[in-house]
């Protein structure tokens, strides 16, 4: 009986040790941008999150268990890796974020209009890609009320269907 020594990166595909560590030092980039993102108007969080997740389960696959547990991100992190999904939210954040971007870059650089459309055209063939992901399914509607202390699941009447 042979025993198979195992080590945390074992389960990463099979990839050069220089490949390995620029895909963990692109994933700790991208993972920074996101942390950023947190606190930071108009920078997307999971979006980076998303992306130092593929990279790390490359690299060190160790790594990634924070990322999907994260107890804000990770459903969205979880879906967009096993369904390919992103929710509506995500999708118009993106995209707005995007248009934005380029709009203040465009407005304070000042490139040339060469430079200024191939950029516009990479963002647009990027947020056209994001738009055509699926959603998944909807989120539940949650009422709340008042008291801040309940939150109600909103029970959906059928007077309140059949009236649309």
């Amino acid at each position: 009986m042979q025993e198979r020594i195992t080590t945390p990166d074992s389960s990463a595909p099979t990839i050069s040790q220089r490949r390995r560590h620029i895909y963990n030092l692109l994933a700790w980039l991208c993972f920074g941008l996101g942390f950023l993102g947190m606190v930071l108007p108009l920078m997307p969080t999971t979006v980076f999150w998303i992306c130092a997740t593929w990279l790390w389960l490359r690299s060190a696959p160790r790594r990634v268990r924070f990322l999907v547990e994260h107890p804000r991100f990770g459903a969205s992190i979880r879906a967009f890796l096993e369904r390919g999904e992103m929710c509506r939210t995500g999708k118009t954040a993106a995209i707005g974020s995007m248009a934005i971007s380029w709009s203040i870059w465009f407005s304070l650089a000042g490139p040339g209009p060469v430079l200024g459309l191939t950029v516009a055209a990479i963002l647009g063939l990027v947020a056209l890609w994001i738009g055509t992901r699926p959603e998944g399914p909807p989120q539940k509607e949650v009422r709340v009320t008042l008291d801040l202390g309940s939150v109600a699941r909103a029970q959906p009447s059928s007077k309140a269907s059949g009236q649309r």
